[in-house]
């Protein structure tokens, strides 16, 4: 049956989190069926692969508000390599954020308490400041901006007087049985070999 949706209302402006908002955020990891676990998402090009990860607010005002970020991993480029460097310091602030760790903490107990891997991080609560990033010029020679967007500005970590410990969520391990290996997602893993540099990246 046609519907008239000229009667349907204007859409919505996205309202931003403001700027300098400290906030209890957790992780989720949108697998891209690359690299470690199938958790990455590989580049159009193929010269980089990331880590796709939505932050979802849980306290506060904002709660339930969304923003997102795109972490290189490994890449093929020396600035994507900087850049995967960076984003490594990143994590573990979280880490410390999460897990109440002390910079410059060499405790075994600290120490093991940095041990993770990339899906560990899925579910992961820590505490942040959320920044707003401009909106950068489109290249469909339209001379438009995209639109202004929520970022991570900050990693709130101990030692900071917005810190204070996050009570994670425990895991869903399916009502006590270990969940056995997916084969479509074993054989999504393995459609993904180790990335290489592209032919004009040799």
């Amino acid at each position: 049956m046609p519907f008239d949706y000229s009667t349907a209302p204007p859409q919505r402006a996205v309202d931003l989190i403001p700027a300098g908002t400290v906030a209890t955020v957790v992780i989720h990891i949108r697998p891209g069926n690359a690299g470690e676990d199938g958790l990455l998402k590989r580049s159009q090009k193929g010269d980089c692969e990331m880590l796709d990860i939505e932050y979802v607010v849980v306290d506060g005002e904002h709660a339930r508000k969304k923003f997102w970020e795109n972490q290189i991993i490994v890449g093929t480029t020396q600035g994507q390599k900087d850049m995967a460097d960076a984003y490594c310091r990143t994590r573990k602030k979280i880490l410390q954020s999460a897990r109440g760790i002390k910079e410059g903490d060499q405790s075994p107990q600290a120490r093991a308490a940095y041990m993770a891997e990339l899906k560990d991080f899925d579910g992961l609560m820590f505490m942040a400041k959320i920044g707003i990033e401009k909106g950068k010029p489109k290249n469909d020679g339209s001379g438009e901006n995209f639109a202004d967007k929520n970022v991570l500005a900050a990693v709130i970590t101990p030692g900071s007087a917005d810190w204070h410990p996050v009570t994670q969520a425990p895991p869903f391990n399916g009502g006590g049985a270990a969940a056995p290996s997916s084969p479509s997602a074993e054989a999504s893993t393995l459609s993904n070999p180790p990335i290489a540099p592209p032919d004009w990246a040799r």
